[in-house]
């Protein structure tokens, strides 16, 4: 009895929330029919007119980036003449991107296509608001060997994808349309490194839930797959090939490996800070690197690994050549804009010092690829003008230099970032885009990645053993 009882008290409860329910909602919809004539169409008006506004902010905006470029940019000239850029065709085809009715996405991706354009690796857009990213990614990581696109690492559970395996085509369309569209969606100084990073990002942030994968096996036999992406956040595998993390050694038959990881400062030092604290800050950073050469300096030639360096501070980069270098030398040349106009190119380098060149004279091969970035770009291009016996190996370096900074469009507050110093060698050469030659070219075959030799290193141990 009780509990029927209950039941019941139950089921009056609930028919008594139902026509509460029921009256606030019919009432909610007599009350908009009977005010759509006065506050209905206030409120449209007045959305109206905010979505325009916000439409013109980012049409402003974008011209502003335009302008931006063409007054600040250092580059500009230098990508002209080299064939890669004309800036109005450029403007033109992002403003397409924009389209009729601009929102925050195609705003967003127009001037992605813009910035990306000037190919110019220290580059960016950070938007002021969250964009909508997709947020998949595919379960596998690629790279690029002899045989092709490369399935490197693979995510766990994914069985029906193997490391090795090739892709060859994305839901029908050919791997090569998605590089190349991809292509314009990366920030790069050379052809290389934007094929690379175009490659590594083809599996992030995917608007799909699943996607069609055809594939060829190391046996020749090709297959299609249907794979559901995973959530982007979750765990995925790494992009990098190469660690970045600092490590030297003794090589077999004495030669010497050193791969300074990056020429950043330490984490939370206070960098930059004002000049005369920098050399502080990177104190400890100095003496690591001397006593990495120390150890190393009785070999009879040293492995300068400077292949996925991302870069840093020159004043880390120019120590180390001093360690390298015997006498004066000119470690890069830099300009920038005074008075409306570029300045002439001054002259930083090094003069000798007792005790600094520790492995001067020896012999050096130098590891790079098209990761190699910024301040690795700059030791390396000083290297190739003032070092008197050094070789090259590898693939051309990403062949970005100069001094990036960040922009805000007046309306929308997104920011942009563009190289604003120009940079040559010691011998003049812009290194913007322009990659050291390469004396030993290597390209990793499948074989390669996933039985883990390292086909630069040994190429490099043939060079000075030459």
């Amino acid at each position: 009895m009780a509990t029927s009882s209950k039941l019941g008290e139950l089921a009056r409860t609930l028919i008594a929330c139902l026509a509460v329910a029921a009256v606030a909602y019919f009432g909610s919809i007599w009350f908009l029919q009977s005010t759509q004539g006065v506050a209905g169409e206030q409120e449209a008006v007045r959305f109206s007119e905010a979505v325009q506004q916000e439409a013109n902010d980012f049409r402003a905006d974008f011209q502003a980036a335009v302008e931006l470029i063409r007054a600040r940019w250092s580059y500009l000239d230098h990508r002209t003449e080299l064939g890669e850029l004309r800036l109005d065709e450029l403007a033109e085809e992002a403003h397409s991107i924009l389209g009729e009715e601009p929102d925050a996405k195609s705003f967003y991706f127009a001037l992605v296509h813009l910035v990306s354009g000037l190919h110019d690796g220290h580059a960016f857009v950070a938007p002021a608001t969250a964009v909508g990213f997709g947020r998949q990614r595919w379960p596998f990581t690629l790279t690029e060997v002899v045989e092709g696109i490369m399935v490197h690492t693979v995510a766990d559970g994914t069985e029906s994808v193997q490391p090795g395996d090739l892709l060859l085509a994305v839901d029908g369309r050919p791997i090569e349309a998605w590089i190349s569209e991809t292509e314009h969606r990366v920030f790069a100084s050379s052809d290389l490194a934007r094929r690379r990073y175009a490659i590594a990002h083809l599996a992030r942030w995917d608007d799909a839930v699943d996607r069609s994968f055809r594939l060829r096996s190391r046996d020749g036999s090709e297959r299609e797959v249907r794979l559901a992406l995973p959530y982007a956040f979750d765990e995925v595998p790494s992009q990098r090939l190469v660690p970045r993390e600092r490590a030297h050694r003794l090589l077999e038959g004495g030669l010497a490996y050193f791969r300074p990881g990056n020429f950043s400062p330490p984490p939370n030092s206070g960098w930059p800070g004002p000049p005369e604290e920098r050399d502080a800050i990177l104190a400890e950073t100095y003496a690591e690197f001397d006593r990495i050469i120390q150890e190393l300096r009785e070999a009879p030639g040293l492995i300068l690994d400077l292949r996925g360096n991302p870069g840093g501070t020159d004043l880390l980069g120019q120590f180390l050549v001093d360690r390298l270098v015997d006498g004066d030398y000119i470690y890069f040349q830099l300009s920038a804009r005074r008075g409306g106009g570029w300045g002439g190119f001054g002259k930083h380098g090094s003069s000798a010092a007792a005790g600094k060149h520790s492995m001067a004279g020896k012999p050096l091969a130098v590891l790079v690829d098209s990761a190699t970035f910024s301040t690795a770009d700059n030791v390396a291009s000083c290297l190739r003008d003032v070092h008197p016996d050094v070789r090259f190996v590898g693939r051309p370096n990403g062949a970005g230099s100069g001094a990036p900074r960040p922009f805000e469009l007046p309306r929308t507050g997104t920011k942009i970032y563009f190289c604003t110093q120009r940079v040559k060698s010691a011998s003049g050469r812009m290194n913007e885009g322009v990659p050291v030659p390469i004396d030993f070219p290597v390209r990793w075959t499948r074989d390669d990645v996933l039985e883990g030799r390292d086909p630069d290193l040994a190429a490099a141990i043939t060079a000075l053993s030459r």
